[in-house]
């Protein structure tokens, strides 16, 4: 029986990715980069650790530290309205689910001050048991880690759970840990995300009742 959801923070709660992308491709043009086109669909669903390798190949650990911390102070400087980029449905899923005793969880690929600053301007911190970021884990999505952390902190098995997802790495990461995935569709034309893998599509966030709903008749 269908227990909690865990739930990706960009693309599916927030509409977050258009903004990040560009805060990104900002920063990098700054610093005198180029990002193709192949870069800029690396970037989605994923975060910096991640993205530098890719795009910087053969820095040292300290060298892409140094570029990280950067880009710390770079969006401090720039720092995002997180009520603006709420979806429309956020607020009413999370207060459905938890009128229905499901319990959720968030897992994101973002930093821990981005997360914790979205979830106090937002008043949605009260709907998660538990919060984990990408830079809490050695390796991010598509890494199963942190869905299997989640798991753990619910005391949960996998098969009593469901994911929310929207990009390729995130759907990879929860299907991996052998999750139910669902994935919200992504509506940013410069980014053509792969969601074949997800065992059920969402259009928009706001199918997720209807669909948890069936989920559960199912599974009872």
């Amino acid at each position: 029986m269908l227990k909690a959801v865990i739930f990706d923070m960009d693309g599916v709660l927030i509409n977050s990715e258009p903004y990040y992308l560009q805060q990104r491709l900002d920063y990098f043009k700054l610093l005198g980069i180029d990002v193709s086109d192949e870069h800029v669909q690396n970037m989605t669903g994923g975060n910096m650790k991640i993205a530098l390798p890719q795009l910087l190949p053969g820095k040292t650990a300290a060298q892409y530290a140094r570029i990280r911390r950067g880009y710390r102070y770079f969006k401090s400087q720039h720092p995002q309205d997180f009520n603006a980029m709420l979806m429309p449905d956020t607020r009413r899923v999370l207060q459905h689910l938890k009128e229905q005793n499901i319990r959720m969880a968030l897992a994101s690929s973002s930093d821990r001050q981005t997360i914790n600053t979205m979830l106090a301007t937002t008043g949605l911190k009260e709907y998660f048991e538990t919060t984990l970021s990408g830079e809490d884990f050695e390796r991010s999505k598509p890494d199963p880690s942190i869905y299997l952390t989640a798991l753990e902190k619910l005391a949960i098995d996998a098969k009593d759970a469901a994911a929310v997802e929207d990009s390729e790495m995130g759907i990879a990461a929860a299907k991996a840990a052998g999750i139910f995935t669902f994935a919200v569709a992504v509506d940013d034309p410069r980014v053509a995300t792969d969601q074949s893998q997800a065992d059920y599509r969402l259009r928009k966030l706001g199918q997720l009742p209807g669909a948890v709903t069936l989920m559960r008749g199912h599974l009872q």
